[in-house]
């Protein structure tokens, strides 16, 4: 087999620093992730996500860290169940695909194959070995006169025109991929393919050659290929594309939850039931198949100094500044939020209480937070940048009866959470912990106390 490169220089990509968007909001749909709109490339990241030096290498490493965060809440991810990313297309950008595709060119160059196969055959050149192995052969003649004789052979066949073929596919694949990201990459333009698009024979072809072949590399680039071309075949529309989501709120969840929460089978004790009953019966199944779960906490922290940290991860841009250089209040979670976080909360007080549930929950205090983004000025390898702006309380609630009446207000930097994503570490959670209880006898609020929350 024999691989070579065969694309032509040509510069003419725009700058990814022209292709990237910082700040989140810019647009009136809140898109976080890649667009591709009739040859023009675009690249939105959540509010909060800092902007990098003026350096190429550092745009592209967000762009594939930004990437490898939508991916992981993908319809295809381990996350999908509790937090999905939605996505309105009907047909999903194979990113990853178009990606792998170029980056394979970039390396080895087109698919190029002149390797033989074998297969089952009464003609052509024989290969006795494999025949010995994969054929069983025939008894001819009486005892003590018998011979073997073999009606079929393992004979070595050529595919030089399959793979012809399949060359020309990974051609249009690379300039298709080229079209659609190429800018992600370096000044190469490849060359336009000669072979018109049939969606039908190429994904024939491609399975045909999947089924035949035993080499790792070359499997992952027919199968990557095979998507692009699936992809390709059910859109009516092939000049624009998108992969990301208009509901980062979601992902945002789910990086909290990843970095500071416990497993999820662990969580469901912290889920507060409800239940209909109905007519005065005893027997409510036939209503209540299941108890009703009508809440369900974002993220359980639990350091390891038996406290119980509920926290709620809210996608607001409340750490944005107006021109005045005063944050908007309007941007905080509302009364709804506060309340709920109050009910679970009281929720696991009253569960630990009773006999038998005490091994299920730690027993020390209760502490309630809402984890909005920013921007850190300042950014450390080593630890999340936060920052503890105030909290919330009920007017109905004594502040001081329990410390979970107060729902602190901690702002987490976005870069390094999306950076370092999902590590659980027992030192960030402390650090979230000490950062959370840091006003607990701070009587002085960045919050207006008596602020209207609707």
């Amino acid at each position: 087999m024999s691989e070579s490169v065969q694309h032509t220089p040509k510069q003419e990509r725009p700058k990814l620093s022209e292709v990237c968007h910082y700040g989140g909001g810019k647009q009136e749909d809140e898109f976080v992730g890649i667009r591709y709109n009739d040859g023009k490339l675009d690249v939105y990241f959540p509010f909060g996500f800092s902007k990098p030096a003026d350096d190429e290498k550092e745009y592209r490493k967000d762009i594939l860290n930004l990437i490898s965060v939508l991916s992981g809440y993908s319809k295809e991810s381990k996350f999908a169940a509790t937090n999905p990313l939605p996505n309105k297309d009907d047909v999903q950008f194979p990113i990853h695909a178009y990606l792998h595709v170029f980056n394979y060119f970039l390396n080895y160059g087109y698919y190029i194959e002149n390797e033989p196969y074998y297969k089952r055959a009464s003609n052509g050149k024989i290969n006795w070995a494999k025949t010995i192995k994969q054929v069983r052969p025939q008894i001819a003649g009486d005892f003590p006169n018998e011979s073997v004789v073999y009606l079929d052979f393992i004979a070595k066949k050529s595919s030089s025109n399959e793979n012809e073929i399949v060359t020309q596919i990974h051609k249009f694949c690379v300039y298709e991929s080229y079209e659609k990201i190429g800018c992600l990459f370096g000044f190469f333009r490849p060359e336009k393919p000669r072979i018109p698009f049939n969606a039908k024979m190429f994904a024939a072809i491609l399975k045909n050659k999947l089924a035949r072949t035993f080499n790792e590399k070359h499997i992952l680039l027919f199968r990557n290929m095979l998507d692009i071309i699936c992809y390709l075949g059910k859109r009516n529309d092939t000049s624009t594309a998108s992969y990301g989501t208009t509901d980062f709120e979601y992902v945002w969840e789910g990086l909290i939850d990843e970095v500071f929460g416990i497993s999820a089978n662990e969580k469901r004790n912290y889920f507060p039931h409800c239940s209909w009953h109905i007519g005065g019966s005893e027997n409510d199944a036939e209503q209540n198949e299941a108890k009703r779960t009508a809440l369900r906490p974002d993220t359980i922290m639990l350091p390891g100094n038996s406290k119980i940290f509920i926290l709620d991860a809210k996608y607001y841009q409340y750490a944005e500044c107006h021109h005045d250089g005063k944050r908007d209040p309007k941007r905080l979670p509302g009364t709804g939020s506060i309340l709920k976080q109050i009910t679970y909360a009281e929720f696991v007080e009253t569960m630990r209480k009773e006999s038998g549930n005490k091994k299920k929950y730690p027993q020390g205090e209760i502490y309630n937070a809402f984890i909005l983004p920013y921007n850190a000025e300042k950014h450390d390898d080593l630890k999340y940048p936060m920052e503890n702006f105030g909290y919330a309380t009920c007017e109905w609630k004594q502040e001081s009866a329990k410390p979970y009446n107060k729902i602190y207000g901690i702002l987490l930097d976005v870069r390094s959470i999306m950076q370092r994503h999902p590590k659980n570490s027992t030192d960030d959670i402390e650090a979230l912990a000490a950062t959370i209880m840091s006003q607990q006898t701070d009587q002085s609020l960045y919050l207006d106390r008596n602020t209207s929350l609707a």
